[in-house]
């Protein structure tokens, strides 16, 4: 026994010194880059104090809350637990999985009592395995390990890279900036070698870069697209091109079978969510004042706009003269004035598509036309112009390989290393921002709310087509997109007040015609400087019409509460005209009022009664102490008298992707008003009631991706017992 155990033992050893010996320079890269990548999150060495600019709490808070949901019994994140007070806000459905599930993973088991840690290993993490795999194609392509090694840390210190890490804090973004490399490695590997398992690991990184960063997944589809057209166009074309790009095809196709079940929501559902709103109505021309040309140029860390304070202090969008004179040299050598040496003559395809990569994005980024206009807007996601800069990143630094080795003819050695690395780290050291912040861990901790960004992006806006008793109405605008004055509003629900020119798009269906609707309106005014004069009109509009209107109440603006009752009578409203069962409701301020002095109030209650019963609601404040929630389930124990027909619960609305049942039996659900978002609503008979409300997504989809996966667990381990064996007789025989 004993005899057979030191047997294994020693052929442990044996293997791992064999892998030690083999694979000694790459160990040593490792190393580098391990160390380059700590020292490049310099800006974030506090462990109690965050980097609280950008959106570095917001993603903290979504770190804590990932951890909270795998506590909860979800895999894969869909329900945020703890945001909007709990009402299950479906953020990482619409959003991103991938890195609250590893942080969340890692905080709950790694730095349990530290989040910030583990929000910091993730993104030294993407670092790393960034400049990891630009280092490995750049390897392939140019023969030089020297030239890779200065390829792979020009990509890690990129500008753009730093920005995102440091000064923005776009967390998702980030880790899908160390991922877009491998997705990039592993598709050119599944277009140059007919192995299974290069179609394996390239659908998995496009998965894992889809299920990070939908807007990175999106342009990294269209310019690894344009890359690999550019390939093709300097290619022989003959059956063996044919079939590199049915593998590629393969592994894109099956990278998006595995992500299904989050993707498919994305595309078919979030026309519906408020981000989408933004997206469609903000042209991406209309932000290119980040990124000047100016900037782009600049040789240090300058922001776009005089300022030290905001969302643009450390923004310094730039495209790095690192990367700029690597596609200088590149290009003077590829161009009739010079020779590419002969050893570059199988990667000149690529040399051709990198160089017509790098320009095209950076006008793209610039954008001094506005294209825009003609690009289907779905494109529009990327929503600002500088995000193009992660295609600068990695064209530019499989340039820097290229351009090291033909401006030192394959005589590079390690003098030229130490000096690659000194010239890269100085040459980029601008853009890694003075540590700013005063927010501690512990804060985020005991209230771990997304706040501005996150909070609002992916509540429901679907179309409430009945005006129900008891629910709290609208308070923006119907085409409102989130922002700060948004958030503000949903926080604080103050009433929309406009002046008696300005217009006001809040509009509600009509009731029928058996309602007796009363508007209760009660709150606190939170404003000092109003004048004694000041009244409040509540107006009913016509649709179309700002001329045609009727003023049902007066309110008082001089107190420090509010509580009135309007009814809304048809003889008041005979003379107007209601068009597609629709009208707009108004509050104006009358008074000597100056601009920026328009009363602020609070609102308690803004609501309609008087309604049927069927159309009268059991409101959010009476359900939600008779629910329990766990994982993606809401279960209620909901009582039903005479007085109302729908129950409002506290799970926020998203159409086919939740299963309602009541006592066990499948039910159909809709929205139903709660301020500025949709709650689920279901129509009851008098009675008591067992209620469940489950998040599922898109159930054809999960379906599709759950045996995608399993094809490729089964297929993988097939591959892998296949090498063990063969590894093994090479043991047995050395």
């Amino acid at each position: 026994m004993n005899f057979k155990l030191n047997l294994h033992i020693s052929q442990f050893i044996s293997l791992l010194k064999l892998l030690v010996i083999r694979y000694r320079k790459n160990l040593l890269v490792i190393f580098l880059y391990s160390i380059i990548a700590v020292g490049l999150m310099g800006p974030m060495a506090s462990d109690s104090v965050i980097f609280s600019t950008g959106e570095t709490q917001s993603h903290l808070a979504y770190l804590i809350q990932g951890r909270m949901a795998l506590e909860n019994g979800q895999f894969p994140l869909r329900i945020a637990p703890y945001e909007n007070n709990g009402l299950r806000y479906a953020s990482f459905q619409f959003y991103s999985q991938i890195p609250y599930t590893l942080g969340g993973l890692i905080y709950k088991f790694i730095t349990p009592n530290n989040p910030y840690i583990a929000y910091k290993i993730m993104l030294w993490g993407a670092l790393f395995l960034g400049g990891i795999f630009i280092y490995r194609l750049s390897h392939w392509l140019t023969g030089d390990r020297i030239a890779a090694v200065l390829a792979g840390l020009s990509y890690m210190s990129a500008p753009y890279f730093l920005n995102t890490v440091h000064a923005r804090g776009a967390f998702p973004e980030a880790i899908a900036q160390g991922i877009l490399p491998i997705v990039l490695y592993y598709t050119i590997c599944a277009y140059n070698s007919p192995k299974v398992y290069y179609i394996l690991l390239s659908s998995i990184a496009w998965f894992a870069l889809a299920t990070t960063h939908i807007i990175t997944f999106v342009y990294g589809s269209l310019f690894f697209g344009i890359f690999g057209l550019l390939l093709v166009l300097k290619t022989p074309k003959n059956i063996t091109l044919i079939n590199q790009l049915v593998r590629v095809t393969i592994s894109y196709i099956s990278g998006w079978l595995l992500g299904m079940y989050f993707l498919m929501p994305v595309v078919l559902e979030s026309k519906y969510v408020s981000m989408r709103f933004y997206v469609d109505q903000i042209s991406p021309y209309f932000t290119n004042w980040m990124t000047p040309l100016v900037n782009l140029f600049s040789p240090t860390a300058l922001p776009p706009i005089p300022t030290g304070e905001g969302i643009t202090y450390g923004l310094t969008p730039a495209v790095g003269w690192i990367f700029l004179t690597a596609w200088i040299v590149v290009f003077y050598y590829y161009s009739p004035l010079k020779t590419l040496p002969s050893r570059l003559s199988a990667t000149r395809p690529y040399i051709f598509a990198l160089l017509c990569i790098f320009p095209l994005v950076l006008f793209i980024a610039w954008s001094p036309i506005n294209f825009w206009h003609f690009l289907p807007r779905s494109l529009w996601v990327t929503q600002f112009t500088f995000r193009f800069l992660i295609h600068v990143m990695w064209s530019g630094s499989l340039l820097i390989g290229f351009a090291s080795v033909v401006l030192c003819k394959w005589r590079l050695n390690s003098r030229h290393l130490l000096i690659g690395i000194l010239v890269i780290i100085i040459a980029n050291r601008s853009w890694l921002p003075t540590p700013k912040g005063n927010i501690t861990v512990n804060e985020v901790l005991e209230d771990p709310k997304f706040g501005y960004s996150g909070a609002v992006d992916y509540l429901n806006r679907s179309s409430v087509d009945t005006l129900y008793g008891n629910a709290q109405l609208p308070l923006l605008a119907n085409t409102w997109v989130p922002s700060h004055g948004s958030w503000d509003h949903i926080t604080r629900r103050l009433l929309p007040v406009v002046l008696e020119d300005e217009p006001s798009w809040r509009v509600l269906p009509m009731w029928k015609e058996t309602d007796n609707p009363v508007l209760v309106l009660e709150g606190k005014i939170v404003q000092d400087t109003v004048p004694n004069s000041s009244t409040l009109l509540v107006t009913v509009l016509e649709l179309h019409s700002d001329e045609n209107k009727e003023i049902l109440g007066k309110i008082s603006l001089n107190q420090s509460r509010i509580s009135a009752r309007i009814p809304f009578t048809s003889k008041k409203l005979k003379n107007l005209k209601f068009h597609e069962g629709l009208f707009r409701l108004k509050f104006i301020v009358q008074g000597d009022i100056e601009q920026g002095q328009r009363p602020r109030i609070e609102l308690d209650n803004f609501a309609f009664e008087g309604m049927s019963v069927e159309d009268t609601i059991i409101p959010l404040d009476m359900t939600k102490d008779k629910c329990v929630s766990q994982g993606t389930k809401t279960s209620c124990e909901v009582s039903v008298g005479a007085q109302a027909g729908v129950v409002q619960l506290p799970a926020i609305y998203y159409p086919r992707m939740q299963r309602v049942t009541i006592n066990g039996r499948l039910v159909e659900y809709f929205p139903v008003n709660y301020y500025d978002y949709n709650l689920v609503g279901l129509r009851l008979k008098p009675g008591n009631h067992n209620i469940q409300v489950t998040f599922t997504g898109l159930d054809w989809a999960n379906s599709i991706s759950f045996i995608a996966w399993l094809s490729v667990i089964v297929i993988a381990v097939t591959l892998n017992t296949n090498n063990i064996k063969k590894m093994s007789n090479k043991i047995r025989e050395n």
